[in-house]
């Protein structure tokens, strides 16, 4: 058990549920299990092809989620935008009433389900937080005076390294991100502790609130293949062995999640649940977890 303090107990514990929009035109189901969390989560944030999987654009889905009384997060990736296209997708978002963003590079598209597409390369993350706090400020990123600026709470997705020089390095961006005024970022899904150490006083020393992530385990499979990836967070052998050791996979997958999510209240200030890995047991895991 990591004994974590100095977390600030001023708000509470924030759970987020991560979800996909379709893939289709069709938000129906969509709709239905974001009123199955209803109440139980604090936020929905809605993906923007994640893990280069083409979907249904965010935009919609948030607009959908506003309108049955739901304040949803919005990400928004630079890999398959230019700073002009990012910029636009941003402006109209908000003028539909979007009022919380967060950023994220995007996974290469070969990896995703259509990889012969490009990336813009036009983007990386420091300019992306330019581009979103300069529309809050009421200009463009060239500097042209815009009618009606954007009002988003900008928050930013960093994905974690099992190099802990590279970890590093992220966690010394926070200073030049919270002067940007990047108001909260999310660390990418990890089981190990003692990487997630190492943000804690970063986000601390200025102002950012720190979220963490929770990917569920499916399978011993799962897990040896996380463990195979390069440049990925292996998961610890302390939950390969419970995985082995349960009798039934998915449950023990759900068992080793609410554990996690134990630790994280004690060292962020909330968790995004992951879409991958658990899909439709959302509603049993949150009534875990006590929510």
């Amino acid at each position: 058990m990591h004994d974590f303090q100095g977390r600030s107990q001023e708000s509470p514990f924030r759970v987020i549920a991560e979800l996909d929009p379709p893939k289709g035109a069709n938000l129906e189901s969509f709709l239905d299990f974001a009123l199955q969390i209803r109440g139980r989560v604090d936020s929905i944030r809605i993906t923007d092809c994640e893990n280069a999987i083409m979907r249904m654009s965010p935009i919609a889905p948030c607009l959908t989620l506003s309108d049955i009384g739901f304040t949803p997060q919005m990400v928004i990736n630079g890999r398959d935008r230019n700073r002009i296209s990012f910029q636009a997708d941003l402006l109209a978002a908000a003028a539909l009433g979007v009022k919380e963003v967060v950023l994220q590079v995007g996974h290469d598209t070969s990896e995703g389900d259509q990889p012969m597409a490009k990336s813009s390369g036009d983007l990386d993350m420091p300019a992306m937080i330019k581009c979103a706090t300069s529309l809050t400020r009421g200009r463009d990123l060239a500097g042209e005076e815009l009618d009606g600026p954007t009002a988003y709470e900008v928050g930013v997705s960093l994905e974690l390294s099992d190099d802990a020089a590279v970890n590093r390095k992220l966690a010394e961006s926070f200073p030049a991100m919270a002067d940007q005024g990047v108001r909260s970022v999310t660390l990418g899904p990890t089981y190990d502790l003692n990487i997630l150490e190492l943000f804690v006083p970063a986000a601390e020393q200025n102002n950012i609130r720190l979220y963490t992530s929770i990917m569920f385990l499916k399978s011993v499979v799962m897990i040896r293949y996380l463990n195979n990836l390069p440049g990925v967070p292996s998961v610890p052998q302390e939950y390969l062995k419970k995985m082995m050791d349960a009798p039934v996979k998915r449950d023990a997958g759900m068992h080793i999640a609410a554990e996690l999510y134990r630790e994280l209240e004690t060292m962020s200030d909330g968790t995004v649940l992951v879409a991958i890995g658990l899909g439709e047991r959302l509603p049993e895991f949150l009534t875990m977890i006590g929510r």
